[in-house]
């Protein structure tokens, strides 16, 4: 498919759009909705390019992508925003989700959702939401981690692997460590 044509088509009806009555909210919409098709399809374009025709301009076309008409009026109303610079320092430091992820909480109860609730109760006490919740309470009664993980591979039904770490008993074993963090 060429995308450089059909750049150049929505472009062609965006100007069409353009010289309508601007008053109209729904030719305003055809303007948007054309120009980011445009938009879609120049993006589409440059990237479908072959690497050893990256420096060549098309036969048929004298620039790339003719200058948008309304690039001036959009120019006067906003300027562009200023581009973020990122400090070394902020780069090398953990992110929100690390922090957090290791972070002391009070009680594993109120980290629960219901959805925590019914996948911990199912994968370690047999569907049993109320042994969970009782199992939980316990827990954090526990004086160590160690102590608490004693307690708690007692208290669930069957063997569990708990080095899985995209399964639920590894989660939650997680939420225990953070427990006494």
């Amino acid at each position: 498919m060429n995308f450089r044509k059909k750049a150049l088509d929505h472009i062609e009806s965006a100007k069409e759009a353009l010289m309508q009555e601007p008053a109209n909210p729904a030719v305003w919409n055809q303007l948007r909705n054309e120009l980011h098709q445009a938009l879609v399809a120049a993006t589409l374009a440059e990237h479908m390019m072959p690497v050893d025709e990256e420096q060549e301009q098309p036969e048929t076309m004298s620039e790339p992508f003719p200058k948008p008409l309304i690039h001036e009026a959009v120019e006067q109303h906003f300027e562009p925003e200023p581009e973020a610079v990122v400090a070394p320092e902020a780069a090398a430091g953990p992110s929100i989700a690390e922090a957090l992820s290791v972070q002391r909480i009070a009680s594993i109860q109120s980290t629960l959702s219901i959805n925590d609730r019914v996948r911990f109760a199912g994968d370690l006490f047999g569907g049993d939401v109320e042994k969970l919740l009782s199992a939980c309470s316990k827990l954090e009664q526990a004086e160590s981690y160690e102590i608490a993980v004693e307690q708690l591979e007692k208290q669930v039904l069957h063997d569990v692997d708990w080095g899985d770490e995209e399964g639920a008993p590894y989660e939650f074993l997680q939420r225990l460590r953070r427990l006494f963090a």
